[in-house]
């Protein structure tokens, strides 16, 4: 029961923010997949030395931390999506995030006795999935990009115009700029926000380029595609509820 609980936990955490996923074969469950591409996403080596990041238009700094705290959360996300290419049918985003409200009505319910031992599962998604993939940052910003989006006036309409320019691939997001010009403020003003970035490590282990996105956009983006499948309010409350989470791990550190 407690492996059980484990996979829903981290099948949970994964499609808050990467969306459907399935098997990557049908002999192996979707759950013992996931648990592997977690596994191999956390084991990168992505610290300054083995990182080479560039941009094919400007030079990139490394030095603001923000920056790379998201840069290596979007680049373990990419991973474990990579490793994800079997949708299972019927398993829906929508689905993923029901599942997840279902793991947190659980967890504030208290510590869970699975096979005789206490087991709370926001304690494992916090310890086991999104600190070892180092996914902080991008739950503490996710908020602010919503609250940029929610102090917009005609919010809605400006991610129609957005979602309506879409040329096969997807809505041209323009490195950002898309939004900029809808009318969305610039939530984190340095250029490498805003710029298509290259990036590989020194051994090989992964390569990473971006052509449309950057990291502004990618957090609008985020946004905008929970708007269009009616999942903004319920997302939200997941954030909200991983934030408090994170905030008793640093207050009992504290």
């Amino acid at each position: 029961m407690k492996k059980v609980l484990a996979a829903l936990a981290c099948l949970a955490a994964a499609m808050l923010l990467l969306g459907p996923v399935g098997s990557c074969a049908e002999e192996r469950s979707v759950a013992d997949v996931l648990v592997s591409a977690i596994e191999n996403a956390a084991e990168l080596d992505l610290s300054d030395g083995n990182l080479k990041v560039g941009s094919y238009d400007s030079k990139i700094s490394t030095k603001d931390e923000k920056f790379m705290g998201l840069l290596r959360a979007k680049l373990r996300l990419s991973s474990i999506f990579s490793q994800l290419s079997y949708r299972e049918k019927g398993f829906t985003f929508r689905n993923g995030y029901e599942l997840v409200r279902l793991l947190m009505e659980a967890a504030d319910s208290g510590s869970h006795d699975i096979s005789g031992a206490p087991f709370n599962l926001g304690d494992y998604v916090i310890y086991q999935i999104v600190l070892p993939l180092g996914l902080e940052p991008l739950i503490r910003e996710l908020p602010v990009y919503y609250d940029a989006v929610m102090s917009t006036d005609g919010w809605e309409e400006k991610f129609e115009t957005i979602l309506d320019d879409e040329e096969g691939w997807g809505p041209q997001l323009n490195r950002g700029k898309s939004f900029h010009l809808a009318g969305f403020p610039k939530v984190n003003k340095k250029k490498e926000y805003i710029t298509a970035v290259d990036v590989e490590t020194k051994d090989g282990a992964l390569y990473y380029s971006e052509a449309d996105s950057s990291i502004e956009a990618w957090l609008y983006s985020f946004w905008m595609r929970r708007y269009d499948e009616g999942s903004m309010d319920m997302v939200k409350s997941v954030l909200d509820w991983l934030n408090d989470r994170l905030d008793e791990v640093e207050n009992a550190v504290g």
